[in-house]
């Protein structure tokens, strides 16, 4: 049985041993059969994925002493050409920090050192490839609070490419 079954294995192996490989490009001797064809061609590629990746901090803790600060980073961004990772800020409460009680406080962000408060849903960074980092300035406006209590608010960060 076992010399059967090496003889059945061996035909496989001469028969597979014995296929042709063919490529794309058929290059064949020109209309005068010299043996030397001019020439083929065969293209060359190399796929690259589009990637990025943000960072965002997670909490950013409103104080009187001085304005908070928060980078928002984009690093490593590899994407089509003309494209943009854009990275949009939108707060819940229209940047308004506010109590379970409903009292209510007052906070700007700033962007880079900026004079101006940014606005709801505004872009807060851009990046096209390589790196690119922002600082947003995060002030409380202690003159709106009239009660004590845990003031909240949150901030949503959207990134997009285009």
């Amino acid at each position: 049985m076992k010399k059967i079954v090496t003889l059945l294995l061996t035909a496989a192996l001469a028969v597979t041993a014995a296929t042709t490989a063919f490529a794309d490009t058929k290059i064949e001797p020109g209309p005068d059969s010299s043996p030397n064809p001019a020439s083929g061609d065969m293209d060359v590629t190399y796929t690259v994925k589009p990637s990025y990746t943000v960072t965002i901090p997670g909490l950013v803790t409103l104080n009187t002493a001085a304005p908070s600060t928060a980078t928002v980073t984009a690093t490593d961004v590899t994407i089509p050409n003309g494209q943009k990772v854009r990275v949009t800020l939108n707060s819940k409460n229209n940047f308004y920090v506010i109590t379970n009680e409903g009292a209510r406080g007052t906070y700007t962000v700033k962007k880079d050192n900026s004079t101006t408060p940014i606005s709801n849903g505004a872009t807060v960074l851009e990046a096209n490839y390589g790196t690119k980092s922002t600082v947003l300035t995060f002030e409380f406006q202690k003159k709106n609070v009239t009660y004590s209590g845990e003031y909240k608010d949150t901030v949503t960060f959207t990134v997009s490419v285009g």
